[in-house]
């Protein structure tokens, strides 16, 4: 693996300083839904409103690359869990459930971007596992905080999106072969 370390902290000021629209769980399902969807033109998607030559954009952009790197060697391994860019437990169960979210909206916009699958995909495990996606996507998070069990909850889901992501991961490469 390289020596890139993924931090969410960075990730999130290195975004906003370069103003980009996505936060940064929606920024890395992007980059993993794109990656599933064996498409490559996060560059156009992502920073397709900035200023290539703004430095801050420069440094946003060698970092997006450094964490496209390091989760596409983490779904080649097939390393479990997969790192995925997600506040820490000191943040609010709001905060966390509202990243959890987003993270479940970029993947599907960036696997969606791939194109149009092949049906077979669509009906196996990985495709239960895109309707989950759009569940959690979906998921109200305003009274998240307030619900009993909350971490459990939390860490579920976040279990879930690195297990299903590197089940589509598979599904997506098995279907290429075919």
């Amino acid at each position: 693996m390289n020596d890139f370390t993924p931090d969410y902290r960075q990730l999130t000021d290195c975004i906003e300083a370069a103003r980009l629209e996505y936060s940064a769980a929606e920024t890395h399902g992007t980059l993993a839904g794109m990656l599933c969807g064996r498409t490559g033109n996060w560059q156009q998607v992502l920073l397709a409103e900035t200023d290539p030559a703004d430095p801050q954009v420069q440094e946003c952009a060698s970092r997006l690359e450094n964490l496209l790197l390091f989760t596409a060697e983490e779904l080649h391994s097939g390393q479990i869990p997969l790192q995925l860019m997600l506040p820490d437990e000191q943040a609010s169960a709001a905060e966390r459930a509202s990243a959890i979210r987003d993270w479940s909206q970029g993947f599907l916009f960036g696997f969606g971007l791939a194109g149009e699958q092949k049906q077979q995909l669509l009906n196996g495990d990985a495709g239960e596992a895109l309707q989950d996606f759009a569940e959690i996507a979906r998921m109200n998070v305003e009274n998240f905080g307030q619900l009993q069990d909350t971490e459990e909850a939390l860490m579920q889901l976040e279990e879930y999106l690195w297990v299903a992501t590197s089940l589509i991961w598979h599904e997506a490469g098995n279907n290429d072969a075919d």
